[in-house]
């Protein structure tokens, strides 16, 4: 993605991460597939947003069946890079009381 992410706008690449912990709860549900009218129900955003955000990417649904939740959560894994580690250092000042 990162030289596709150059023509994705900001907008786009924000709501990722929502879009993404939305379908992961639908996941814990045993949901298997979502449309994107549900989406947009459960995010309050509009449909047709949800599915220009996700054409930017390439078919990640079928028109009349929806998106696979799995296809969904491997794609938004690899995209916001949870797949990867990330080693971090807290450094401050003062008390922590």
């Amino acid at each position: 993605m990162a030289n596709q992410s150059d023509k994705i706008p900001r907008a786009t690449l924000k709501r990722l991460p929502l879009y993404y912990r939305f379908v992961n709860t639908l996941k814990s549900k045993g949901i298997d597939r979502v449309n994107s009218k549900a989406i947009s129900e459960g995010l309050n955003i509009d449909s047709a947003t949800i599915r220009r955000d996700f054409s930017y990417f390439g078919e990640l649904g079928k028109k009349g069946y929806g998106y696979n939740i799995d296809s969904l959560l491997h794609f938004f894994k690899n995209e916001i890079s949870e797949n990867d580690e990330i080693k971090i250092a807290i450094v401050g000042v003062g008390k922590l009381r």
